[in-house]
């Protein structure tokens, strides 16, 4: 009987909530600001993180030059 009764609630639950003026409002203030304070708390690890990157990259292309370049003589 219980579980009838929290079955019934949570399938009305789920029709409200897809909803698209529900999911609108859901996503407007619960999704978007969620997601643009966890980018904003990332952002500068990505940006450390690109510059690590790109400096390997260079190193490894100038190691990759000099070994060329040692080959030839």
């Amino acid at each position: 009987m219980l579980s009838d009764i929290f079955n019934d609630i949570i399938d009305k639950l789920i029709l409200e909530i897809n909803k698209n003026e529900n999911i609108a409002k859901i996503q407007a203030s619960l999704v978007d600001p969620l997601i643009r304070y966890t980018f904003n708390k990332i952002y500068p690890y990505l940006v450390i993180i690109s510059i690590i990157f790109l400096l390997t990259f260079l190193l490894a292309i100038s190691i990759l030059l000099l070994q060329i370049k040692q080959l030839s003589y």
